[in-house]
């Protein structure tokens, strides 16, 4: 798994930023057995609340099966947010989602109200729990 980070300005993170975010990437990849997948993820990080217009505070594009996007805003919970967009990460990869947000384990999802797909359910829980561990993690430190 290779990551690499991107900012607003240029490109440029601020060192403390990236060095988080690298630890966090590492201990949820780790978490989620994505770790020694051959990938390829560009963490883009935005100075916003939302990454577009339609208010999310990150999004997770499939370029490919071993390719992702992960679009982070960084004025909410960004930490919480990579969590989730890591599960994306992992549905692409294991082919549990397909590209295009139809399928989801061989079963057409394409009629399910956001709220209700089961990826975004998964995230949601696997993001509460991957943060959980990342903060034990820290306390036993």
């Amino acid at each position: 798994m290779k990551v690499f980070f991107s900012g607003p300005r240029d490109g440029q993170l601020p060192m403390n930023l990236q060095a988080s975010a690298l630890m966090a990437v590492k201990l949820f990849a780790k978490k989620l057995n994505i770790n020694r997948l051959r990938t390829n993820i560009q963490v883009r990080f935005h100075h916003n609340l939302f990454v577009d217009n339609s208010h999310s505070e990150g999004l997770c594009e499939s370029v490919d099966s071993r390719n992702f996007i992960i679009d982070i805003a960084l004025y909410g919970n960004w930490m919480s947010t990579l969590a989730h967009e890591l599960v994306h990460v992992k549905q692409f990869a294991r082919g549990e989602l397909t590209h295009n947000l139809q399928y989801w384990k061989g079963k057409d999802c394409s009629d399910t109200d956001y709220w209700k797909q089961p990826w975004e359910i998964e995230a949601r829980r696997l993001q509460k729990k991957l943060m959980n561990e990342f903060m034990n993690e820290f306390e036993q430190g």
